[in-house]
């Protein structure tokens, strides 16, 4: 694509650009005219670029397929976006960008051939391992893991094996002898701030959690509030915030991917 003589290159925070672009979406429903959505795509390959070069370097991914995912993300995003959506075009596109990239990741990062069956029925084993492990104050037999996920033990096993041909470690698994603390928690935290790209995806998470997962995570992460005082809050004891709280995050995991 060759960009045009008034070239836009929309950035997070760039509020004239945004809205430029809000008002070119609303030409483009109205006339469906090619070179408006052009225009539009054109104006974001930026911020797909920057986001792609963020996953850089990680799974073993080439930089070119990362590119090449995000803007599949973003062209995905200009053709299914609703200009009647509350918040504007390019925080929608973020989280469709980084879901694509993250799909890219999870279909690129294993050493061998595994069905997408498969590959989903792994991570679910995963997700459902590490919840019932919390949940259990132990690890989850073979059995457990397949009753909470409606399949059978033998299936549970095939994904388990599945998993150890992926190139790199969960930062949810289980570490150190008692298995009570996660590889990532062990990580450094990333130095400065949390990228605006990252804040403008928030709400929408938030909206897609109910009312009670919404209040907890908000008194938790942004009040800084400890759970056995958002438990007297809203009434409930601090074990039931504490699964409340595990959903939600879960949820808004689930949402980004």
């Amino acid at each position: 694509m060759a960009a045009p003589s008034n070239f836009l290159d929309v950035r997070p925070g760039d509020d004239k650009a945004v809205n430029e672009v809000e008002a070119l979406f609303l030409d483009y429903q109205e006339t469906r005219d090619p070179a408006i959505r052009e225009r539009i795509i054109l104006a974001h390959l930026g911020l797909a670029d920057r986001l792609a070069m963020r996953f850089r370097g990680n799974h073993g991914v080439a930089a070119e397929d990362l590119v090449q995912a995000a803007r599949v993300g973003l062209v995905a995003a200009v053709d299914r976006y609703d200009v009647g959506r509350a918040n504007p075009f390019i925080a929608y596109a973020i989280a469709c960008i980084k879901g694509e990239l993250r799909r890219c990741l999870r279909d690129t990062s294993w050493r061998m051939h595994v069905t997408r069956t498969l590959k989903e029925l792994a991570l679910r084993v995963v997700k459902a391992r590490d919840s019932l492990t919390a949940e259990l104050g132990r690890s989850p037999t073979l059995t457990e893991i397949g009753d909470d996920l409606g399949v059978s033990e033998e299936q549970v096993a095939e994904a388990l094996e599945a998993i150890d041909t992926r190139r790199q470690l969960s930062l949810d698994q289980p570490v150190g002898a008692e298995g009570t603390i996660s590889f990532g928690a062990l990580l450094p935290a990333p130095d400065g701030e949390v990228e605006l790209e990252d804040r403008l995806s928030l709400p929408n998470l938030l909206e897609g959690l109910g009312e009670l997962e919404r209040q907890a995570v908000v008194m938790r992460f942004f009040q800084d509030l400890k759970q056995k005082q958002i438990g007297t809050e809203l009434g409930y004891s601090q074990m039931h915030v504490s699964r409340v709280l595990r959903r939600a995050l879960r949820q808004m995991r689930e949402q980004l991917v």
